[in-house]
């Protein structure tokens, strides 16, 4: 329970700060900068926001948590491959969070084993 009250508070807060900014930005270079550009400047990172916002929400009422769980996973696991293939000075938060979910995952393991069936 305390994982997934600590996850869920880690992604409504930076799904929240991605629709609306309160803390500053990590500083990026180079290709990292170009393509977080990209994403912000099509509103790809306004949906990210809203699904880790709704997601972390579902996390912290303990509804839901199986679905939210697939969405975080993916969209961390995204985040990590981000960070480590452009700016991986930053990948601390990214992979603390695919951590904890991870550890969510296996917790409810119960609940995913269809989705490992052939």
């Amino acid at each position: 329970m305390v994982v997934r009250i600590l996850l869920g508070v880690f992604m409504l807060i930076f799904g929240v700060n991605k629709l609306f900014p309160f803390m500053p930005p990590f500083e990026m270079v180079g290709d990292a900068k170009a393509l977080m550009g990209i994403y912000v400047d099509s509103g790809f990172m306004t949906i990210i926001g809203i699904l880790e916002a709704l997601g972390g929400l579902a996390l912290l009422i303990g509804k839901y948590v199986p679905l939210a769980l697939t969405i975080l996973v993916a969209i961390l696991f995204n985040a990590v491959l981000f960070h480590f293939f452009h700016d991986m000075g930053t990948i601390g938060g990214a992979l603390f969070g695919l951590i904890l979910g991870l550890v969510l995952v296996y917790a409810h393991k119960d609940r995913f084993l269809s989705l490992l069936s052939a």
